[in-house]
C-alpha cells in the first residue's frame, strides 16, 4: 500500500480526529493490513484565516517544510485535514514533488454525488471569505449558503474560544438558530467545513445535516492507499442523518 502523508498540527486535535477516521475507514483485521500513515503535527504553521484576513504571516513557508519533510520520509501523497489552509495550495503546488489530494474538492465531487442541490457551509471566518468551497461547489453546479454576519461570528467564535480552547460548555445557541435560519433557507445537509467543527458538534450537541469533510476526506486518502474502504458516508441523498451525529 501507498503511504499517506498529512501535514498537521493545525490544530492537534483535529489532526488526530483525522488519522483517526482513516484508521477506522480502512478494512483491516491486523496491524499490518492497514495503512502506513505519516504526520507532520507542525504547530509552527501560522494561523490561517489570520493570514487570508491580512492580519498574520502567511502560512506557505511552514506548509512547504511539512510537506518536504513527508516527502523525504517517503510518503507516497499528501492530505491536510485544515480546510482553511487549502487557500495556498496554489502557491504549494510548484513546489510539491509527490501528488496533493484537496479536501475541497474531494467534498464537492462528494455532494454531486449525493445529488445535493443546496448546502450550508460551516467553517472558519477565513474559510468562508477564502471562496474555496464556493468554487468547488459551484463549478459542481451546487448552490452554497452561508450564515450571516451573526452567525458566522458566533461559528467562527465556537471553533476558537469553543474547541481550540478546550472549552467543554461553550455557549453555542447563536450556532444553533444559524443552521436553523439556513435549513429554512433550503439547506438540504451541512459541510462541515473546518476540521474542529466534527468535534464540535459532537461536544455541543448541534442539530441538522451534516457532512463531516475530514471523513469524506479520509475515505478518498485509503482508497487512494489501496485499501478497502469501510465507509461512514451516506449513500444517497434520502438518508443523510437528521441526528446528531455526523458523518
Amino acid at each position: 500500500m501507498k503511504t499517506i502523508g498529512i501535514i498537521g498540527g493545525m490544530g492537534p486535535m483535529a489532526t488526530v480526529d483525522l488519522m483517526q477516521k482513516i484508521i477506522l475507514s480502512t478494512d483491516a483485521q491486523e496491524d499490518q493490513e492497514h495503512i502506513p500513515i505519516l504526520v507532520d503535527n507542525n504547530t509552527n504553521i501560522p494561523d490561517r484565516t489570520a493570514a487570508i484576513l491580512g492580519q498574520g504571516p502567511s502560512p506557505v513557508p511552514e506548509l512547504l517544510k511539512s510537506a518536504k519533510r513527508l516527502t523525504d520520509q517517503g510518503a507516497d501523497f499528501l492530505i491536510m485535514g485544515c480546510n482553511t489552509a487549502h487557500f495556498f495550495l496554489p502557491l504549494m503546488m510548484p513546489y510539491l514533488k509527490i501528488p496533493f489530494i484537496s479536501m475541497i474538492e474531494t467534498t464537492a465531487e462528494f455532494c454531486k454525488r449525493q445529488g445535493l442541490q443546496k448546502v450550508g457551509l460551516l467553517a472558519s471566518a477565513g474559510t468562508c471569505h477564502s471562496g474555496i468551497y464556493q468554487r468547488s461547489l459551484q463549478y459542481a453546479g451546487i448552490e452554497i449558503l452561508q450564515p450571516n454576519q451573526k452567525g458566522e461570528t458566533a461559528i467562527h467564535d465556537m471553533i476558537y474560544s469553543g474547541v481550540k480552547a478546550g472549552k467543554p460548555h461553550h455557549n453555542t445557541t447563536k450556532v444553533q438558530n444559524a443552521l436553523d435560519d439556513m435549513t429554512a433557507a433550503g439547506a438540504e445537509a451541512f459541510i462541515l467545513g473546518c476540521t474542529e467543527m466534527p468535534l464540535a458538534i459532537s461536544l455541543y450537541h448541534l442539530t441538522g445535516n451534516f457532512l463531516d469533510a475530514t471523513q469524506i476526506l479520509a475515505e478518498k486518502a485509503v482508497a487512494a492507499a489501496g485499501a478497502k474502504v469501510i465507509s461512514q458516508l451516506p449513500t444517497g441523498k434520502g438518508v443523510l442523518s437528521t441526528e446528531i451525529s455526523t458523518y
